[in-house]
């Protein structure tokens, strides 16, 4: 349902963008994180949050790196904007220019807002 929802605006009405934001500090990262680093599952529907984001949880398990939740947050970030230049519909649309898919984050201490990938030229 996520995805129609994001596919809508470019697929109906010619949006020529999207952005894909994660953030400093996201509790549902830092959670997520938390469940699969500790193999301990969340309650209830929390645990599907935990199921969508173990991708990138695998990803920062490989990559290392001194805050293992910013790292998680931002492979998410790119993982999603992959998926969606990717996906069936979007992607003729990025193919031939029409649809830029970028991937950011968003600082909180300094609230600057860092392109991750998917920049159009």
């Amino acid at each position: 349902m996520v995805t129609g929802s994001v596919e809508y605006g470019p697929m109906t009405s010619g949006t020529p963008l999207i952005v894909v934001l994660g953030h400093q500090r996201c509790g549902a990262v830092k959670a997520a994180y938390a469940a699969l680093h500790n193999d301990k599952p969340l309650a209830g529907n929390l645990q599907a949050i935990v199921k969508a984001l173990q991708p990138a949880y695998e990803q920062t398990v490989r990559e290392g790196g001194a805050d293992p939740v910013d790292t998680m947050a931002r492979a998410q970030v790119e993982l999603t904007a992959t998926e969606l230049r990717s996906n069936q519909d979007l992607a003729p649309l990025v193919a031939k220019g029409a649809l830029a898919v970028v991937g950011a984050y968003y600082s909180l201490d300094t609230g600057r807002v860092e392109v991750l990938a998917g920049a159009p030229s």
